[in-house]
């Protein structure tokens, strides 16, 4: 009888310490990091405020319905738009005349967000990254999957900033 108890507690203790139970990883500090290229924008982003994720999350929703009018109450006056073929749009005139020329034969079907990230660097920018995707139909009833990485700057609850670049999905 003592050795089925001594067999039993010796396997009890070898099944509880194979156990499948994972450890989680504890994040380095960045401090003992040294980084094989220096960032020239900013380093150390921390979280950033969940508002400016409603705000992205928002402003991509007045697009898909085309309410023009209140993406442009969503930007600064002076906004920047960077598109991926390497043109910049200055102010809010450009970017809504570009967006209404460019969105309004378009549809947005099946929109869906993979990951939204709001960040704060060390100079204090408000940024929210977005990799995002969906179905666009076309005037002529094409369809074409897209899938997009998406950066919006914030200040004082408006886009001051958007980079964007997309690809079609084969």
């Amino acid at each position: 009888m003592k050795k089925l108890l001594f067999c039993f507690l010796v396997s009890g203790s070898l099944i509880a310490c194979n156990s499948s139970e994972k450890k989680s990883e504890v994040a380095t500090p960045a401090a003992a990091v040294e980084h094989i290229y220096k960032p020239t924008y900013t380093d150390n982003f921390k979280i950033g405020d969940q508002k400016n994720v409603l705000l992205a999350e928002q402003f991509h929703k007045v697009l898909f319905e085309k309410d023009f009018k209140q993406a442009g109450e969503m930007m600064s006056d002076t906004a920047t738009f960077n598109n991926e073929d390497g043109t910049v749009l200055k102010g809010k005139a450009a970017i809504l005349d570009f967006m209404e020329k460019n969105f309004s034969g378009i549809t947005f079907n099946n929109y869906k967000i993979a990951a939204i990230i709001p960040t704060v660097g060390e100079n204090g920018h408000q940024w929210v990254d977005v990799w995002d995707e969906a179905e666009l139909v076309t005037p002529d009833g094409k369809s074409q999957k897209y899938q997009w990485s998406d950066a919006f700057r914030f200040e004082n609850g408006k886009i001051v900033s958007f980079v964007g670049f997309g690809k079609a999905v084969k």
